[in-house]
């Protein structure tokens, strides 16, 4: 058995009458609901007692009389649903925009009420078993709130007006967007799946909006009159998404509009309650994840900002962040697409296909500066064990059971086993003076002197060889030098660390016009070889001396 406080007030014929106390209780026993009674009696200096709700007399009859009387406000006539039994729904007292009724029994006996916007105050009561076609809807909302009625834009034109002619932002239509006619940045939310909720004055201007998604029943971020927004639309049933880490799901559809002045630019408003939106095809979609969850090769915008338009980008897997879309370019090896910036800093180009691969998938060729993708190599490339170099399969021969490049073949025979080395040596002797018949000295070619510079500038370099950016440096330690003809050969050294490199200056195959493309290509390929086995040797002797004797070294 329950309790309830009342009030002792004079009934006007000498006696006293029971006024129930809404704001408190019930209690569930009559030493607590004598306690406050007690309590509330010295407080509010009128006497305060305690009834058991059994003996309460008829709350029904009570409210019942209450609007007859006019002493509770009846809803208007407007309102054609049928009345829930024992609410005696009613203009509350004190917000005539809302509706007052009673919840049951207990509120009933003590005069309580229960306050809710017609838009919940339906929702609640009305739509358990079916929606209220929204047209009928709306007129009952306006009938009890006329600024509470919620008005939904779907279309893009619809939706440019209400940013233009509503509450104030950066999308209004004080500012203006140079370039951007006839668009206007809030056009993307047309698509379909998003609409902008808005609400009137009694004035018939929009006073209110917010973005919202009504499949979802979800609404973001509210301008103009913001806590009568968010109430109008809670009453709606939607959920109020607006935060710093809350974001529309992925799947909302947006318009895709190029920007008409702005190559790779296009037309995207000021985001408040979506992440990102990624490409798709035709037209853009919400996206709630991270840069690093997208799928690679996957093109986004984050936000269009207050300047109404962005440029489209794309994740980078290799710079690890977004990049514009119209810089990336397909990378072979990783068959990614990267960036500009990380295209031109960890890619090269592969000399033999042309296409473009990460460093990490390069083979050095024999030929100096020459580089080929992993694949390129596998399929027309072969390593030689005898030079340690990579060469082109095409100018590998079988020697017996081996394999080895085209230049050192003639040092091995049919079987593949090598040659004895005095039979090596004079087989070099052989090639040598068919390559260089005559033998002079430095001074003879430059009676006064020779520096690395004259040889840097005045004569032409080939077979792409490594170049000298400082002439003089102390690192440059060897120059050889040949005849064939009037023309000079040489050959210059290069040391750092342990490391050795050389270059053809001047290379005589450019005056044989007797010798065939093969015999040019052998004789070039002899020299590179010979370089390498003689570059030792040769390395530390003076910066300018007289060409060794070969024949004498040997």
């Amino acid at each position: 058995m329950s309790f309830y406080l009342v009030r002792l007030e004079p009934d006007g014929n000498g006696g006293m009458r029971d006024v129930p106390i809404p704001d408190f209780g019930p209690y569930d026993k009559g030493s607590e609901a004598a306690k406050f009674a007690k309590t509330l009696t010295e407080q509010r200096g009128y006497k305060v007692q305690p009834r058991r709700m059994a003996q309460a007399p008829d709350w029904r009859a009570r409210q019942q009389e209450r609007l007859a009387s006019g002493a509770l406000k009846a809803l208007p006539a407007a309102w054609d649903l049928e009345p829930i039994k024992d609410h005696f729904a009613h203009l509350c007292p004190r917000d005539s925009s809302k509706i007052a009724f009673t919840e049951g029994d207990e509120h009933g006996t003590i005069d309580r009420t229960t306050s809710l916007n017609p838009g919940r105050y339906i929702t609640r009561f009305y739509e358990a078993e079916g929606k209220i076609p929204d047209d009928h809807r709306r007129k009952l909302i306006a009938a009890i709130d006329p600024n509470g009625e919620i008005f939904y834009a779907f279309s893009p034109e619809e939706i440019v007006h209400v940013y233009k002619t509503g509450p104030g932002s950066c999308m209004d239509g004080k500012h203006t967007f140079e370039g951007m006619d006839p668009h206007w940045p809030t056009e993307p939310y047309g698509a379909g799946d998003l609409a902008v909720a808005y609400t009137k004055n009694a004035d018939g201007r929009i006073q209110s909006r917010c973005l919202c998604w009504p499949e979802k029943k979800i609404f973001g971020r509210c301008y103009g009159d913001i806590q009568r927004m968010i109430a109008a639309m809670q009453a709606e049933g939607y959920t109020y998404v607006y935060g710093d880490s809350i974001r529309f799901p992925d799947g909302a559809k947006l318009l895709k509009i190029e920007h008409p002045e702005r190559r790779w630019e296009y037309v995207m408003p000021y985001f408040d309650d979506i992440e990102m939106v990624i490409l798709k095809g035709d037209y853009f979609e919400t996206y709630k994840g991270t840069l690093a969850d997208l799928p690679l090769g996957t093109k986004y915008i984050a936000c269009g900002g207050s300047a109404g338009r962005s440029l489209l980008y794309q994740y980078c897997p290799k710079m690890r962040g977004g990049q514009p879309a119209h810089t990336f370019k397909f990378v072979h090896g990783v068959n990614q697409e990267w960036s500009q910036k990380a295209w031109e800093t960890h890619t090269f180009t592969c000399s033999g296909s042309g296409n473009r691969y990460a460093n990490e998938f390069r083979v050095m060729m024999a030929t100096p500066g020459i580089s080929w993708g992993h694949d390129y190599f596998a399929e027309h490339g072969e390593h030689c064990t005898i030079t340690k170099k990579n060469h082109p399969k095409i100018e590998m021969v079988q020697k017996g059971d081996r394999r080895m490049h085209s230049s050192v073949e003639w040092r091995f025979d049919a079987d593949g086993k090598e040659l004895p080395a005095k039979q090596i040596r004079e087989i070099e002797a052989e090639k040598m003076k068919a390559f260089y018949p005559e033998r002079f000295t430095a001074k003879d070619l430059y009676p006064d002197g020779l520096t690395l510079r004259d040889l840097v500038e005045a004569k032409p370099w080939h077979r792409g060889m490594v170049t000298a950016n400082s002439p003089g440096r102390s690192d440059f330690v060897g120059v050889d030098l040949a005849r064939h003809g009037d023309r000079a050969v040489t050959v210059q050294h290069r040391i750092r660390g342990r490391n050795a490199e050389w270059m053809i200056v001047d290379d005589p195959a450019a005056d044989r016009p007797d010798l065939s493309e093969r015999q040019q290509q052998e004789m070039n390929r002899y020299m590179a070889d010979l370089v390498d086995r003689q570059l030792q040797e040769q390395m530390m002797r003076p910066f300018v001396r007289t060409m060794p004797d070969l024949d004498s070294n040997r």
